[in-house]
Order: structure tokens, then C-alpha cells, then sequence
């Protein structure tokens, strides 16, 4: 099913098989898609139930005609949500928490069942942990092909976005899938400590790592910053010839003021403008 919410952007319906579950994407068109037969470069954006707006939006306007820029077509994936909007907010809240973190964490999930409790009294939402592997899996054989099938987009060209979790699974899917991405944005990724492990153990196997990666933490987030410029700089003492990193503060901005800048930028970064120095 298609329908569209603005001139642009199409709302498609996508069953996974592996999720067992109704998958909402959010497409935004190049200004000229329809206007040229042109392939696109595809940018993945995760939680797109909520982000989604920032990023086409934020793409529109650096693609506006004149601008002589690259145009992208971008892709949010989501889920389908109740229409009440605080049960859809609580089931958004938990499939993603499933989805998005890479090992079970018993903490995590307990402190995710007391908030969907105060959201949803009454309703047992599952608060699960873990399921980034098969949610890279649902990527990689559901989601990507639909998209290639229905879409001019680039194969070899293709892009991950994600913040706070969705920036967790980004650099997730860094080590565990470099062959499906070349361009990643980790916005104040949730620094679970098994990142480091899956970073080493990418090392001990490989000599290359072909992507642009581009990472962000307020300025209001010190620890996080701290750990993500740690693990910047472990990544780029590698020696990989082909990876380029770059680490943004959004100066004055905590972990949710941050988003917007955070988007922005990395959009701007990883596809519109030259990159930044430093």
C-alpha cells in the first residue's frame, strides 16, 4: 500500500517475514525524480516515526532547485503504530529499544518496562533487548531489496542514519555489515561497551574499512562525547585507507535539543557540502 503525506514523500506498507510485524517507510523524492530517469543515492534514516520529518525536510531545502547539489533519496524506516498517539508512542518506544540495541541488558529492559507501565497502564508491552541482528538481517533481505525494486536508488551508494539507539545500531551495523553501507551518521549513539568489543574483533579480521563515518554528541553530553571521540580514536588508529571519520560537538545542545543540528549537519556532511576541517 502507497499513500503520500506531502507533495514528495510516500508513505509505503511493508510486511517483515522476520520481525513478524507491519513495517511503515517513509519515502522522500529528489525534487526532479519525476522529471528524469536518473539513480539516486538512498539514505536509510531509523526511527523514522519520529525523525523522519527532520530529515526530509532538512533535504528539501539543501536540494532546493538552483542549489546545483547532488540529490538523495532517503528512506525512513518505521513501524506501524497504533493510532492513539500515546500507545503508538509506547509501541514505538519498545520495538525500537528491541530493535535498535545489540546484546540483551537486563538494566535497559527494566527500566523501559516501569516507563511503558506510566505510559500504558495496564497494557504489558514486552521491554526487549537484543534484537539488532535480526533487525540488520530484516534490512539487509527485506527492507534494501523492497526499496531497490520499487525505487531508482543506487546500489553501491547507500547510507545509515540514526540517533541515540538508532546511533547505537548504526555503528553496529559498522563492524558487523560494512558491505551494505558506505556513508553512516551515529547522532549521540548510545555507547554500550560492546562496541569496542565488535570494533576489535573487526580489526582482527580486516585490513580496510570502506565508509564515511560522521558522529555527534552535544556539547551538554561530556561523558558521551568522551566515549565517542574514544572510539573515533581507536577506529581511525587502524590505518583503514579508506575510512574517513569526523566527530561534531552541537555546542549548547543536550541529547534532545541536539537532534535537529545533528541531522542537519550530518546531511550536509555526507552528501551536500565539502567536509569540515578537522
Amino acid at each position: 500500500m502507497m499513500s503520500t503525506v506531502q507533495p514528495g514523500v510516500e508513505v509505503r506498507e511493508l510486511h517483515s517475514q522476520l520481525l513478524d510485524q507491519d513495517l511503515q517507510l517513509y519515502v522522500k523524492l529528489p525534487w526532479y525524480y519525476d522529471r528524469a530517469d536518473a539513480t539516486y543515492p538512498v539514505l536509510f534514516a531509523l526511527d523514522a516515526n519520529r525523525s523522519f520529518p527532520l530529515y526530509s525536510t532538512m533535504s528539501l531545502i539543501h536540494e532546493t532547485p538552483g542549489a546545483n547539489v547532488q540529490e538523495i533519496l532517503i528512506v525512513g524506516v518505521g513501524y506501524k503504530l497504533d493510532s492513539d498517539r500515546i500507545r503508538g508512542l509506547a509501541q514505538w518506544a519498545a520495538w525500537r529499544t528491541r530493535d535498535l540495541t545489540p546484546v540483551h541488558r537486563e538494566e535497559t529492559e527494566k527500566y523501559w518496562k516501569q516507563r511503558l507501565a506510566a505510559l500504558v497502564p495496564g497494557e504489558d508491552l514486552p521491554a526487549q533487548t537484543g534484537g539488532a541482528p535480526r533487525f540488520l538481517q530484516c534490512l539487509r533481505e527485506e527492507i534494501i531489496p523492497f526499496v531497490e525494486a520499487n525505487y531508482r536508488v543506487s546500489a553501491t551508494n547507500r547510507g545509515l542514519a540514526g540517533y541515540s539507539y538508532g546511533g547505537l545500531f548504526v555503528l553496529y551495523t559498522l563492524f558487523h555489515a560494512s558491505e551494505l553501507f558506505t556513508r553512516y551518521f551515529a547522532g549521540s549513539p548510545s555507547m554500550w561497551q560492546a562496541l569496542f568489543q565488535y570494533e576489535e574483533e573487526y580489526a582482527a579480521g580486516h585490513d580496510d574499512l570502506p565508509a564515511r563515518l560522521f558522529m555527534t554528541a552535544g556539547g551538554l553530553e561530556p561523558d558521551l562525547l568522551e566515549t565517542v571521540q574514544r572510539l573515533a580514536d581507536r577506529v581511525r588508529s587502524r590505518g583503514y585507507p579508506r575510512l574517513e571519520v569526523l566527530v561534531h560537538v552541537i555546542e549548547s545542545e543536550g541529547h534532545s535539543s541536539a537532534y535537529p543540528a545533528a541531522v542537519s549537519r550530518a546531511l550536509g556532511v555526507l552528501y551536500y557540502e565539502d567536509r569540515p576541517e578537522g
